[in-house]
């Protein structure tokens, strides 16, 4: 029997019915489902034949994990799967879905053409990153310096393989994956990368110098940061949550994750297709002028 790892985010409005549909159709499909302890107590009827189990149980036994939620959410998951490497199928419970590739009504016909091998799994780069020699975070999406909510700029001094690349004065200094390309990245002004490029992106955040450009470069290379900055500290954010304070002395190193994210595609959700949709790209009809 199949086995499906499901993680929800139980803060979504949807979650409680989307879930309960879910649970009353798994029976019929044959899989058998196992799910976070946490949604023990969250309200919804959960038939019998559901198995709760502690993270690491699911994920040592579970063939595919599903994600309920948004891309939030699913940036979660990543994290908690880590170096398992399961696949992950994200369902859209969201707005955005730059990263979810399924939705609650078509959940199940995703899970059955997974298992039937008719979906395309892509393995995404992580950005691993050692703060002060410490156990490193991994990031799916982007890795960012702050200035603290300081007034002034601060100086970010960039390394890559050891020799300066800048000395930015900003307010910040994003480092994305192609993932994350479509992120903050994106809304600060960066380009947009195939996901299965083999780049990293830095991209000061407002930048003093405008010559201060995104720069694209391989994720074989190696980055380190240093803070300079009157307020004596920075902040530190990965995927969108806050790591933490910093002082300045705090030495930062970045490279490309021993593993990667393995992404569940549909059909749907083809990259560029996305694109599409979510930025209202489309075809521009020729217009004779003459008439």
């Amino acid at each position: 029997m199949h086995v499906v790892g499901l993680i929800a985010n139980l803060n979504k409005s949807v979650v409680k019915s989307v879930l309960e549909d879910f649970f009353n159709h798994a029976d019929q499909h044959r899989y058998k489902i196992l799910v976070e302890k946490e949604l023990l107590n969250c309200g919804v009827r959960i038939p019998s034949y559901i198995e709760f189990v502690d993270t690491i149980e699911m994920l040592k036994k579970a063939r595919l994990v599903a994600s309920f939620g948004g891309d939030g959410t699913l940036l979660r998951t990543a994290q908690i799967v880590g170096s398992y490497e399961i696949p992950i199928m994200g369902v859209n419970l969201g707005g955005l879905g730059f990263l979810t590739a399924s939705s609650a009504q078509k959940a199940w016909v995703h899970i059955d053409d997974f298992f039937s091998d008719r979906l395309k799994v892509e393995k995404r780069t992580l950005l691993k990153v050692t703060i002060d020699r410490q156990s490193p975070y991994y990031f799916l999406n982007d890795f960012v310096v702050d200035k603290a909510g300081f007034s002034r700029l601060i100086t970010i001094i960039t390394r890559v393989e050891g020799m300066l690349l800048n000395s930015y004065m900003a307010d910040g200094l994003i480092i994305s994956t192609p993932t994350g390309s479509t992120a903050y990245s994106l809304a600060n002004g960066g380009p947009i990368v195939v996901p299965s490029t083999n780049a990293f992106i830095l991209n000061p955040i407002c930048p003093h110098t405008l010559s201060n450009r995104p720069i694209i470069i391989s994720d074989e290379l190696h980055v380190s940061v240093r803070i300079q900055s009157a307020h004596g500290k920075f902040n530190i954010f990965g995927d969108g949550k806050m790591i933490g304070t910093f002082p300045l002395e705090t030495e930062i190193h970045l490279q490309k994750a021993e593993y990667r994210v393995q992404l569940v595609q549909t059909p749907e959700h083809e990259f560029f297709t996305i694109l599409r949709e979510k930025l209202g790209w489309g075809e521009i009809k020729y217009i004779n002028s003459d008439r």
